[in-house]
């Protein structure tokens, strides 16, 4: 591995590391810097999409439901200026998803709903399992809380941060005076 060129992967590693000991603090330090440095280079939109993923997970299970909210909007504002093709489609689909749970959180099931529909129009013909059950529980009237909801989230490995797949060797830890904010 380029350690020049790569080393954002090995800080948002460290980061994801920093998440599964639910050091959220940490975790966005890291993943916030990987994306700092992923932004200058060349051919690094997989990188930041992923990232950016990495960011939101983290924001999501601190209870940032209105930064995620939030983070969501801005990542659907930047989808929407891409032109339109399958991986767009499906990452529109993704963030819906995703902004549409902290609405359910928050107990605001109109803009969840609406949001889950408009996740199940981008995916065309494919399924989302956790867009399809939430679509089928709020459309037949039912409450959804906070444990359903996970359990949903860890049947369909909603989470992508996850221990089978760090890489604990390349990761690489910030100097604790360095801010990435």
């Amino acid at each position: 591995m380029d350690d020049k060129k790569m080393l954002h992967v090995r800080i948002a590693e460290r980061g994801k590391m920093h998440a599964l000991d639910k050091n959220y603090k940490e975790a966005l330090r890291h993943y916030k810097e990987a994306l700092r440095i992923v932004q200058s280079q060349k051919d690094s939109e997989l990188f930041f999409q992923h990232y950016s993923q990495c960011v939101m997970e983290s924001l999501e299970q601190s209870g940032a439901n209105n930064e995620v909210i939030s983070f969501c909007e801005n990542y659907r504002a930047f989808l929407k200026e891409k032109e339109t093709n399958d991986l767009v489609d499906k990452h529109n689909a993704f963030v819906c998803e995703r902004q549409a749970i902290q609405h359910l959180l928050k107990e605001e099931t109109d803009m969840a709903l609406d949001l889950l529909l408009e996740a199940k129009t981008s995916l065309k013909k494919h399924k989302q399992p956790i867009t399809e059950q939430l679509l089928n529980w709020l459309q037949r009237g039912y409450s959804i809380n906070k444990k359903q909801i996970l359990g949903l989230q860890k049947k369909h490995n909603y989470f992508i941060v996850r221990q089978e797949l760090i890489n604990p060797d390349i990761a690489m830890d910030l100097p604790e005076a360095f801010s990435a904010f």
